[in-house]
């Protein structure tokens, strides 16, 4: 995409070419989708959209924008559901026991508060800075990080075969010795080598590491 504002009208014509492309039953997911609307035939996102963060961040939410007007298209005129997550899409058919009425709200809110379908139904929110992004991304590289690493701390020092103290360069050079040493591709046992590689990320977030 050239612009964070699409016009109306593009909006329109990826909601039509998902319409189309989004058979019953049969799931996908959103990399399966932005590739897609990448391709030649459709020439909806540019070609490096994976590529840049920004670009990313605004291909994924243009798509999520019109998987969600989807939905709720399909529910209010009761020609199909749309169930949307991170480990598939799919559309099934409409089923009136399965939700609510939805009435005829203008913003097609759900019976449901959906924090994730108000976010992506506001197109001011398309207009998040790469910096913006970046936050974003840190914020949720940070959760994935299990506060509980340094409960480890031993035993990964153990599996590195070092002892404290160590600094961080110390940790880092025997992981590089030991994985080097270890591969797959060369010779190496592939199970020891993923304990030395998991208890290296451990020790990474570790007060060691600091």
């Amino acid at each position: 995409m050239h612009s964070s504002n699409p016009p109306t009208d593009d909006i329109a014509v990826i909601c039509e070419l998902l319409a189309s492309h989004l058979q019953t039953d049969q799931p996908t997911s959103l990399y399966q989708l932005i590739k897609w609307l990448q391709q030649p035939q459709q020439a909806i996102f540019n070609a490096d959209a994976l590529q840049d963060s920004l670009l990313l961040f605004r291909c994924n939410f243009l798509l999520m924008h019109c998987l969600y007007r989807l939905k709720i298209q399909w529910l209010s005129d009761g020609s199909g559901e749309l169930d949307i997550s991170a480990l598939a899409i799919v559309r099934r058919p409409f089923s009136a026991t399965t939700h609510c009425n939805t009435g005829s709200e203008p913003d097609g809110q759900l019976c449901a508060a959906d924090p994730l379908q108000a976010y992506y139904l506001d197109l001011d929110n398309l207009a998040t800075s790469r910096e913006q992004v970046e936050q974003l991304l840190n914020q949720f590289w940070k959760k994935m990080t299990r506060p509980d690493y340094a409960m480890h701390q031993n035993q990964d020092l153990a599996t590195l075969e070092l002892q404290p103290p160590v600094s961080a360069q110390q940790i880092r050079q025997q992981y590089r010795r030991l994985a080097m040493q270890h591969h797959p591709d060369r010779g190496g046992d592939s199970v020891k080598f993923r304990q030395i590689s998991a208890a290296f990320q451990r020790l990474k977030h570790t007060n060691l590491y600091q």
